[in-house]
C-alpha cells in the first residue's frame, strides 16, 4: 500500500516520493504525509450526491487571499484526489478553551465577511433528503419534531443573505500555530446561512452553554443577543439531524463503527429535546 501511495503521488506531481506516512484524524479520506512537506488525499467511497471536487477547487483558488487554508498543489476533478502543502509547526487543539474559541471567532467573521461569492450552495435540504433516503425508514426520527425543525432553519434562510463558509468546523479540520488559526479542507465550502458555520463549531465540538455564550459574544460582539443566541441554536438542532442522518448513511456504506458512535451521539441530543 506504502508504495502504491507514493507512485501515486509521483504521477501526480512528478515529484519523488521518498517517505510516506498515513495521518489518522480524518474519518472521510485517507490522508498520507509525503516527504515531510505535502498531504496527499485519497477519498474513501462517498455516498453523497453533493460532493462536487470541481467546487472544492475553486473554493481554494477564491480563498487564497485570505490566507486561511492550506495551499492547493492538485485536485483531480474526478476522483478527488488531492495534494495540498503541509502546514509545519501547527496543532489539532486539546481541549476547548477561550483561545481556541477567540481564534475561531476571530476566523469565521473573517470568512463570513470577506464577500467572496460563489455561483454553489451548501443545499442543506436536499442534503438532509439525501441521506434519508440511503437509510432504511425506520430509523427516521419523530417526524413532527423533525418537520418543526426544518421550518425554523427554513424561516430564517428563506430571509436572509448568504454567504462564503467552510460548513465543516470538526476538530480535525481546525489547525493552531502561534496566533495563527487555519480551516483545511473546503470540499463543502458553499454559499450558506453563517448561522451554519456557528452551529457547527458549537454542535460539532460540544461546548458547553456556558462556551456556547462566550464564543458567541466573541464573534457576535456588541451585537450579541439571546435572540441571535436562539437562532443559532435552531441550526444546532437541525444540524444534530442533518448529522445523525449523515453518520448512518456512511456506517451503511463504510461499514465503519465511527459512523455509528457518532449517530448515537447525535440521536441522544435529539432525543433529549423530544417532547
Amino acid at each position: 500500500m506504502d508504495q502504491n501511495i507514493k507512485t501515486l503521488f509521483t504521477e501526480i506531481t512528478k515529484k519523488e516520493a521518498r517517505t510516506s506516512l498515513f495521518l489518522e484524524e480524518s474519518i472521510s479520506n485517507n490522508n498520507y504525509l509525503i516527504n515531510d512537506a505535502y498531504v496527499l488525499r485519497i477519498p474513501k467511497i462517498n455516498p453523497e450526491k453533493a460532493t462536487n471536487y470541481a467546487h472544492e477547487k475553486n473554493n481554494y483558488k477564491v480563498l487564497e487571499p485570505l490566507k486561511i487554508s492550506e495551499k492547493l498543489l492538485y485536485l483531480d476533478e474526478i476522483h478527488g484526489y488531492k495534494v495540498t502543502k503541509f502546514i509545519h509547526n501547527t496543532r489539532f487543539y486539546q481541549e476547548i478553551n477561550n483561545e481556541v474559541m477567540n481564534n475561531i471567532a476571530r476566523l469565521l467573521k473573517k470568512l463570513h465577511g470577506s464577500g467572496i461569492k460563489v455561483p454553489y450552495g451548501y443545499q442543506l435540504f436536499n442534503r438532509l433528503n439525501n441521506y434519508k433516503e440511503l437509510i432504511d425508514p425506520k430509523y427516521y426520527i419523530a417526524d413532527d419534531y423533525e418537520k418543526k425543525v426544518v421550518k425554523n432553519v427554513e424561516r430564517i434562510f428563506n430571509k436572509e443573505e448568504l454567504t462564503f463558509c467552510h460548513n465543516d468546523l470538526v476538530r480535525g479540520n481546525l489547525l493552531f500555530r502561534f496566533n495563527t488559526t487555519f480551516i483545511i479542507d473546503w470540499e463543502n465550502g458553499s454559499m450558506n446561512n453563517p448561522l451554519f458555520d456557528l452551529a457547527s463549531f458549537i454542535s460539532e465540538n460540544n461546548l458547553t452553554s456556558s462556551q456556547e455564550e462566550y464564543f458567541l459574544k466573541k464573534y457576535f460582539g456588541y451585537k450579541y443577543s439571546l435572540l441571535k443566541r436562539k437562532r443559532v441554536d435552531i441550526f444546532v438542532e437541525f444540524q444534530d439531524i442533518l448529522f445523525y442522518y449523515w453518520a448512518l448513511a456512511y456506517f451503511f456504506t463504510r461499514k465503519e463503527e465511527v459512523y455509528l458512535r457518532i449517530a448515537k451521539e447525535k440521536l441522544e441530543r435529539i432525543t433529549s429535546k423530544l417532547p
